[in-house]
């Protein structure tokens, strides 16, 4: 039990959109056909590296927010001392050296892109900085690190230059998810003193930001070829028009969640085995929290 808590504390349900946007931009770039069966050890490597760094990067942002999660009851490790903070530092610490050892020992680039990902990891959630209390610089950091970085890291092999024109959906996808996660929390970040885009502009205003954040992913998805970059893009830009004019929770989280869920139906139709491995993660994962907590996580309805 003591080795599935370490696990679950890096949080790996949140590493799918890290997956999923890896596997999806390296099709992409090296024109991989749909329901492919061979696995390339490479992209093995880097999935690896990048899957260490961010759970590090969830460790760290936990250290930083004890408080406000033994408050809200959720992220459980450390508000119930079930792993120490110093514990949790190590762990850090020793998944920042793995990721770098890893990438670096198959490429150089590769490693700078991992350490670019724990300096940025580092700057979020740390108070002296806390990018993620920010509304613009949190929008960036979470754009750069899952829209940009993660797809360089499919291109280190090839042409920078042509990996980075790929990315731009990408990170424009990110942004625009990004603007719509922080509408449901508007009210508790606004009490909290966050300062998050919605807090900042408002519920109507950040939708329509997003909107325009969509209408640029959609218009760099066809530039770039990507039909399902397009077709993801599309289909967000039809939620946010109907959440300008008949506003619910619901179709707020629907907005949220769904682009990520279709991109990720993508990524599985090139890498049809990514399909069974997300869905052992998500069976392990509610199995590990009902058991350990007695707590319904992930919840699926």
């Amino acid at each position: 039990m003591k080795i599935l808590d370490f696990l679950f504390f890096g949080r790996p349900l949140l590493l799918i959109p890290v997956w999923t946007v890896y596997i999806h931009c390296h099709a992409k770039l090296h024109h991989t056909p749909r329901f492919n069966t061979d696995i390339n050890p490479f992209e093995i490597v880097d999935l690896v590296a990048l899957s260490l760094i961010f759970m590090g990067t969830y460790v760290v942002n936990q250290i930083f927010d004890i408080e406000s999660d033994r408050l809200n009851n959720k992220l459980f490790f450390l508000p119930r001392q079930i792993i120490s903070v110093k514990t949790a530092w190590i762990y850090y610490v020793l998944l920042s050296i793995a990721g770098i050892a890893i990438a670096g020992m198959f490429s150089v680039p590769g490693a700078f892109i991992i350490i670019s990902l724990i300096i940025l990891g580092l700057l979020y959630s740390i108070p002296i900085v806390r990018l993620k209390d920010r509304p613009v610089s949190g929008l960036l950091a979470n754009a750069v690190a899952y829209g940009f970085l993660v797809p360089m890291m499919t291109g280190i092999i090839d042409v920078w230059g042509y990996s980075g024109i790929i990315a731009i959906p990408y990170f424009l996808a990110i942004a625009a998810g990004y603007i719509l996660t922080t509408i449901p929390d508007r009210d508790g970040d606004a009490a909290s003193g966050k300062k998050t885009v919605a807090v900042i502009l408002g519920e109507t205003s950040a939708i329509w930001l997003a909107l325009l954040v969509t209408i640029a992913a959609g218009a760099a998805s066809f530039l770039s070829d990507n039909i399902d970059m397009l077709f993801v893009s599309a289909i967000t830009v039809g939620c946010l028009l109907a959440l300008l004019f008949g506003r619910s929770k619901r179709l707020v989280l629907f907005s949220c969640k769904f682009p990520i869920l279709l991109m990720t139906t993508f990524a599985a139709s090139y890498l049809p085995v990514y399909l069974i491995f997300l869905l052992l993660t998500i069976a392990l994962t509610k199995f590990y929290y009902k058991k350990r907590f007695d707590f319904n996580y992930p919840e699926l309805s």
